[in-house]
């Protein structure tokens, strides 16, 4: 099942390459919008996650949120198939002097990253610095595969979650490299408010930060109009340290949390709204 799952991708890959550019970012709406439509589940899930987070907003201005955040995640996901141009060609970097200042300190880097835009445009930075993030392989081991070997291209360290993952991730902190891992969504960790409502937030980039005395940034890519993307890095946050750590880990990531919020509320249609971040899709199944 999974052999004839990857010749399935592979030759949707292969056709949509066949066409211009253009054409394949507005095949990537319709399909948002087919997804928005006939994905009840995730559809009931946006639009709740969209009124816990705006609750001033008309349900219209929801709904348009929704899609568009929808149109956002379907094009990001479909221009991976032709990534090496698109990062080349479409992916810009803004003020990444904010970077290179904090490196010359000789130091490495601890980059918390939002689930907005095109986030793998984020590797854009590769072209400078070794970047290091986790992710979780695939349950098709042909497509894991296919996404492995397609960013062995960059200077990129993709540790795949396991037993060993915290070893492996501490040689590379050791390194002194960027450490860039996904902050926003909701994993085990620290008890946060977020929206004005309570969830859970991971607490893996403020672990290193803090251990580690790495300095600490906030990236995030805003995917635009004419579908080029901009990577961003905020300003190094000072975190808070006392004698306590764990509520060191605790404080500093509701502030980290607060931070990605009040970057959500600037660019509403860029996030990942369509993840039960808030577990509130039992409550709507249950009215």
């Amino acid at each position: 099942m999974y052999k004839l799952q990857y010749i399935v991708f592979k030759f949707f890959s292969w056709l949509l390459l066949l066409f211009p550019e253009k054409t394949r970012f507005k095949f990537a709406e319709m399909l948002a919008i087919l997804g928005y439509k006939l994905i009840k589940k995730r559809r009931l899930i946006a639009l709740a996650n969209l009124e816990l987070a705006f609750p001033e907003k008309t349900e219209n201005e929801r709904k348009r949120i929704a899609v568009e955040s929808y149109k956002i995640m379907s094009k990001a996901f479909l221009s991976t198939l032709w990534f090496d141009d698109y990062l080349k060609n479409s992916v810009s970097i803004e003020e990444l002097d904010k970077i290179e200042k904090i490196k010359e300190r000789g130091q490495g880097l601890a980059v918390a990253l939002i689930h907005m835009g095109n986030m793998e445009a984020n590797l854009k930075a590769t072209e400078k610095y070794k970047v290091v993030t986790v992710a979780k392989a695939q349950r098709n081991p042909y497509i894991d595969k296919f996404i492995t070997e397609s960013r062995k291209k960059l200077n990129l360290v993709l540790i795949k979650k396991s037993k060993q993952t915290s070893r492996e991730l501490l040689e590379q902190i050791e390194e002194k490299n960027v450490i860039a891992l996904f902050s926003d969504h909701r994993d085990k960790g620290a008890n946060v408010e977020f929206f004005g409502a309570e969830t859970v937030s991971p607490t893996g980039i403020i672990n290193i930060a803090l251990k580690h005395n790495m300095p600490l940034v906030i990236g995030y890519n805003v995917m635009n109009r004419d579908n080029t993307s901009t990577t961003y890095f905020t300003n190094e946050i000072e975190l808070e340290r006392t004698e306590s750590f764990k509520e060191d880990v605790k404080n500093n990531t509701q502030m980290l949390i607060s931070k990605m919020e009040r970057i959500i509320i600037n660019y509403p249609n860029q996030w990942m709204w369509f993840h039960d971040r808030w577990k509130l899709y039992k409550k709507i199944v249950k009215k």
